[in-house]
Parts: C-alpha cells; sequence; structure tokens
C-alpha cells in the first residue's frame, strides 16, 4: 500500500500535460532535414559507396542536435530550474518590458552539440508570448540577446513573474514553442526548442538570489539556477 505521505505529494503535482508527454516533437521538427539526409545516405550507397560516410555523418549530426533524453525533475518551491543546456553567459539584470520592471537576467548559450529543447524553470501560467523578429548574429554574444529573432514566453509564477525567451543565432533559424496563453506548466516541462546553436535566457525577480555565474555548465530541468522568496 502506498504511503501517504507519498500519495500526498503525488496529488500535489498536477497531471502531466501533453507538451510533457510529447517524445514525438523533436523528431518531427527534425524530420525536415533527417529524411533527406537518410535518402542521400541510402543512394549514396548504392551509386557511390566511397562518399556515404558524408550524409551520414550529417544525418548522425543532426540527430544528436534533435536529441530529447529524459529528465528525472525534482520539483522545488522558490527554486527556478534551468530552462536549456549550456553555459552561463552573463548575470545581470535587464527592463522587461512586459512586465514594466527591472528583472534579474540570466543568459545560457547553446553550442550546436547541446541538447536544443527548452523547459518550464517554474510552476505557474503562460500569461503572454511575444514574438520579435531581428538578426542572426552569433548566440553567445550580448548583441544576439536584444537583436536577433525571438520569442519571449511570460509565466505568473508562486515567486512573481518570470520570463523566459528563446532567441535564434547564427546558425539557428526557427523557433519552436509548444506552449500557448492560458497554458498551465510545470517545472521541467518541455516548452519548446531552438534548432541548432542559441542562446536562451531567464528572467525572475530582483529578489532572486542566483546560485550560477559566467562559464557555468547547466542542464535544463536539472540545474538550479536561482532560487527566490514567494511574493507576497
Amino acid at each position: 500500500m502506498e504511503r501517504p505521505a507519498r500519495a500526498a505529494a503525488d496529488r500535489s503535482r498536477p497531471p502531466e500535460r501533453p507538451l510533457s508527454a510529447a517524445r514525438w516533437r523533436p523528431l518531427t521538427e527534425g524530420s525536415a532535414i533527417l529524411l533527406p539526409l537518410a535518402a542521400a545516405t541510402l543512394a549514396a550507397a548504392r551509386f557511390a559507396p566511397v562518399i556515404t560516410p558524408l550524409p551520414l555523418l550529417a544525418a548522425g549530426a543532426v540527430a544528436l542536435a534533435f536529441r530529447d533524453p529524459e529528465r528525472a525533475i525534482e520539483r522545488r518551491a522558490g527554486a527556478a530550474l534551468s530552462p536549456a543546456d549550456g553555459r552561463i553567459l552573463r548575470v545581470g539584470r535587464e527592463f522587461d518590458d512586459y512586465w514594466q520592471a527591472e528583472m534579474t537576467e540570466i543568459a545560457i548559450f547553446l553550442a550546436l552539440s547541446d541538447v536544443h529543447i527548452q523547459r518550464v524553470p517554474l510552476d505557474g501560467e503562460v500569461v503572454a508570448q511575444r514574438r520579435k523578429a531581428g538578426g542572426y548574429r552569433p548566440a553567445m554574444t550580448e548583441a544576439a540577446t536584444h537583436g536577433n529573432n525571438q520569442l519571449a514566453t511570460y509565466l505568473q509564477t508562486a515567486i512573481g513573474p518570470c520570463t523566459v525567451t528563446q532567441i535564434s543565432g547564427l546558425v539557428a533559424r526557427r523557433i519552436v514553442s509548444w506552449t500557448q496563453t492560458g497554458d498551465r506548466v510545470a517545472q521541467g516541462d518541455r516548452m519548446g526548442m531552438i534548432k541548432f546553436g542559441s542562446q536562451v535566457t531567464l528572467r525572475l525577480p530582483i529578489t532572486a538570489r542566483v546560485l550560477v555565474g559566467a562559464g557555468d555548465r547547466v542542464t535544463g530541468g536539472v540545474t538550479v539556477v536561482a532560487e527566490v522568496p514567494a511574493s507576497v
């Protein structure tokens, strides 16, 4: 028989949502590239075996970029999880136009070899999303943060406002979101992906105590990047 404490914990967790269980989404997003490469590999094997390794290696590299490893999510109240895999570029303060407030910002660079799935940092509700057209500067630069093509997702959470922004890079040309306004989301849910190298920023209330610094490696849905007291 299940212990009461475990049963209570299970009841407190929101039901698993489709966006969390959609393991097929990254594969679907990559099919437009993977299928032609697979066809090219087969054609090369049939007609020009000597060049077969080229499309095969290309297909392997693309499949690596679209991988979606399962994660053991440890949900913690008042703790913000990293929204992405990668390396911390910087931690600072920025004025958020939507929330009309200065917020703590954590910028994360995703290399081509990193997992390109983004995850929800905090339990909450998606209250808005905004796309901003821009350029395709190298994703590891601050110029990319403010000037590149991007999609911002705004969450209202128990610890206050939160913004997750997916930003294109020099190679990344497509930003995908699997959430929409009105969704209730839980920490660790898959919220979208950026195809190939890119940048993701997380904005939290100014009271956030950041636990990471420039150069640190983080894992999406796993690494606690900040602690924030609940808003009053």
